[in-house]
């Protein structure tokens, strides 16, 4: 049984069918990804460190298994046009130079400000990072890609909630938040966010032709808007769009290309990710029958597929595909093992 049927649950349910697994998928609501996968596209990138972190490290593999994923699903919305990471400040330029350092161009490199205008199509405020793959994909149309891949060794069970875990079969929770709420997690302390979404029109500026993010996002042109954003606010229940997060992602664009333009009766869209304390997400077994795929934050894009890919790994007693030292870095007994070892 997979519990939630947004990014995390939809790769789940796709790794453990094409396995042979018989799954039924549990969600609360009346369809798939109607939280935060259901957000209209979403930027997909690695993170390169000049160290080289766990979080660096875990990124990459995800992204790469993730666009090897993809290309292999049908009628996936999405566009590898590529992604500029703007540098913020001069410390941070001089942090990605030694980030980008011998890595293959093909997947991350150091450009000014005039080579980043001309991968972005507009003047953009400062150099930065470029990824060549990334870019953006649409969540909705990648969950319903991977659900419909089980076929018929899925059973979908929408405008169900759960309250008490079965005992007689294998339970992977997949629903964020709300996944210690069925099963604790010991010493876990997550967090839940609140990003809203601003949908500019395209019209009303000059929008990139590559995805551009520096403390914030804008993609390109999108059904005629341009998704700009997020907010990030943590222990905030509100679900309505407000207008003082409209005016900050405005804030956040004018950052990142020129803008200028006041807009009124602006749309967007209100979902809620849940993180952890140190921004890694939450997967693997909590019991020998219960394991975790949640708290993915804004990295769900880049990490539900390989998490998915691990979770059947450790079921099936298969190779891993991941370093164990990142295996145990996602580890649920991860925050046991840091509380036992601060009280000594």
């Amino acid at each position: 049984m997979v519990i939630g049927a947004g990014l995390a649950g939809a790769a789940v349910c796709e790794r453990l069918c094409a396995r042979g697994w018989e799954v039924e998928l549990v969600e609360r609501h009346a369809g798939p990804a109607q939280e935060a996968s259901g957000n209209p596209a979403g930027a997909f990138h690695p993170v390169v460190t000049s160290d080289d972190s766990i979080f660096a490290r875990l990124t990459r593999a995800g992204f790469l298994f993730s666009l090897n994923k993809w290309k292999s699903l049908p009628n996936v919305r999405w566009d590898r046009c590529g992604l500029l990471q703007l540098a913020r400040d001069e410390r941070e330029a001089a942090s990605q130079m030694k980030a980008v350092d011998g890595l293959p161009a093909e997947y991350a490199q150091a450009v000014t400000r005039d080579e980043a205008s001309a991968h972005a199509g507009v003047p953009v405020a400062t150099g930065g990072i470029w990824f060549p793959d990334a870019g953006w994909i649409d969540p909705r149309s990648l969950v319903a890609a991977q659900l419909d891949a089980c076929g018929s060794r899925l059973t979908k069970g929408f405008g169900k909630e759960l309250h008490k875990l079965p005992e007689d079969r294998i339970v992977i929770l997949a629903n964020s938040f709300e996944a210690p709420k069925l099963h604790p997690v010991p010493h876990l302390r997550l967090r839940r966010v609140r990003g809203q979404l601003t949908y500019v029109p395209a019209d009303q500026f000059e929008p990139p032709r590559a995805v551009v993010v520096r403390g914030g996002m804008v993609l390109p042109p999108l059904d005629g808007a341009c998704v700009v954003g997020a907010s990030f606010d943590i222990d905030d229940d509100d679900p309505a769009p407000r207008a003082e997060s409209h005016a900050g992602n405005l804030e956040r664009l004018a950052r990142i290309v020129p803008f200028a333009t006041e807009l009124k009766d602006l749309q967007g869209r209100v979902a809620f990710r849940s993180v952890t304390p140190d921004r890694l997400p939450v997967v693997g077994a909590l019991t020998e029958n219960v394991y975790g795929a949640f708290a993915y934050g804004s990295r769900g894009l880049v990490w539900a597929a390989l998490a998915a890919e691990l979770i059947a790994s450790q079921l099936e007693g298969d190779p891993l595909p991941l370093e164990g030292k990142l295996v145990d870095a996602l580890a649920p007994a991860r925050f046991r093992i840091r509380a036992g070892g601060m009280k000594k």
